[in-house]
This record gives structure tokens, C-alpha cells and sequence, in this order.
């Protein structure tokens, strides 16, 4: 009788891709804040929050920027739900190339038009970088790997120190394989941001296209062909 060989705990490709939609997370993020008028573009939680603020403090201009990326936002994980092929593979590379294409049109704004202070200029750059971390976060969601979202890391670093409390404390058979999945996309997501913004500094072009690059790469990641798993031994 044949026996199942019991599934190894190691890192694969999906961490490879997760890892690079967390930079170009961090990156849009710091970009959004620091370039956009103070605005988040991926996550909502906190651009919401300044929503409200703007809103109690009656800074219409800052609020009408904070909406502008809310419903962006809201645009993208539309778009990226309507994406629906016969394999997850095809959907994920279909959901890839839709976010590099509004990173694509971001970075071209940008070109033409720069940072303006205000204006119409300043919306479009937040309606794309916010369409774009939309699309993500339906592309995250395809990757379906260890609720690693990459747009948001609140509820992965509640998971990360619940599951090393639980292991420390000996509470049952707990793997903590999980949670250094969690904090490596986490590590990633920080350092991304720590990146970006030293960039923001000392060079602005190379920054405004680091989301871009990190998409794309991981883009080259999907579009290699999978390996085919070795024959379980009877």
C-alpha cells in the first residue's frame, strides 16, 4: 500500500512573489504619504482614518485626496474580482500585468506632470497608485499563502505573535513554520519602506519606480514554468 509523503515545511516561489508585492506595497505607501499630499494608497484602515480627520477638521482638499484613494481602492479590487480564467496561474499573471500597466501609467504621470501640490494632476496620480494596490489585493488573495495580504500587515503581525506565544507556551503541536512565513513578508514590508524612503532622498526616480519593478519582477517569477513534482515512493 502506497504512503502520502507528509508535506515540507519550506519556502517556494509564492514567497518569492509575496515578498515583492509587499516592497511595492511599502514603497506605494511611503510614496502616496510622503509625495501625495499625505495619503495612503494600499492601506485603507489608515487612509480612512485620515479621511475622518480631514472631514472633523473641515480640510476639504485633504479629505476630497483621502476619498479619491478610498474609492480607487475600492475601483481595483472591482477590476481584479472581475478576472476570471480557467486556471488561478493564468488569473494571478492577468492580475500582474493589470497592476504593472496603472504602476506604468502612475510612473508616467509622474514623468509628465511631477508632484503637484493640488489640481487634477495630484488625483490622477492617487487614482492610479490606489487602482493599482487594489488589483493586488485581489492578486494576494490568489496567492492564498498563510494570510499574508501584502497591502495591509496589521491582522499578519497579530497572527505572527499569537502563534509564537502559543508555541512558547507549549499550547499543543503548533508549527511556527507559518508565522516566519508572516514575519519575512513583514520584514519585507518594513524594510521596502525604509528603502523607499532613503530613496525619496537621494534618488526620486529610481524610488517613483521601485513598485513598478518590484511587480514586474514579480510577474517574470509567475510566468516561469512550474517543476514537476518528483513520484512519491511506495
Amino acid at each position: 500500500m502506497a504512503m502520502t509523503a507528509p508535506a515540507r515545511e519550506r519556502f517556494d516561489r509564492r514567497d518569492l512573489v509575496l515578498g515583492l508585492l509587499a516592497f511595492a506595497s511599502s514603497a506605494t505607501d511611503v510614496i502616496a504619504f510622503v509625495k501625495l499630499q499625505q495619503v495612503f494608497t494600499s492601506a485603507m484602515t489608515g487612509n480612512t482614518a485620515l479621511l475622518g480627520l480631514a472631514i472633523g477638521q473641515g480640510h476639504l482638499f485633504a479629505a476630497i485626496h483621502s476619498l479619491i484613494a478610498l474609492c480607487g481602492y475600492i475601483a481595483g479590487v472591482a477590476l481584479g474580482a472581475t478576472i476570471h480564467t480557467r486556471s488561478v496561474r493564468k488569473d494571478l499573471l492577468v492580475l500582474l500585468g493589470v497592476e504593472a500597466m496603472f504602476m506604468g501609467l502612475f510612473l508616467a504621470q509622474w514623468r509628465l506632470v511631477g508632484f503637484p501640490a493640488a489640481g487634477i494632476g495630484l488625483c490622477t496620480l492617487i487614482a492610479s497608485s490606489a487602482i493599482s494596490m487594489g488589483v493586488q489585493s485581489v492578486a494576494a488573495r490568489k496567492v492564498n499563502l498563510d494570510g499574508i495580504p501584502t497591502v495591509v500587515f496589521t491582522s499578519t503581525l497579530t497572527s505572527i505573535v499569537m502563534t509564537l506565544m502559543h508555541a512558547s507556551l507549549g499550547r499543543g503541536a503548533i508549527s511556527i513554520f507559518t508565522a516566519k512565513r508572516q514575519l519575512l513578508a513583514f520584514g519585507i514590508y518594513a524594510c521596502g519602506a525604509t528603502m523607499t524612503a532613503l530613496l525619496l532622498w537621494q534618488a526620486i526616480p529610481l524610488a517613483i519606480s521601485a513598485p513598478l519593478l518590484a511587480v514586474m519582477g514579480a510577474l517574470a517569477i509567475q510566468m516561469m514554468p512550474l517543476r514537476e513534482k518528483p513520484p512519491v515512493a511506495p
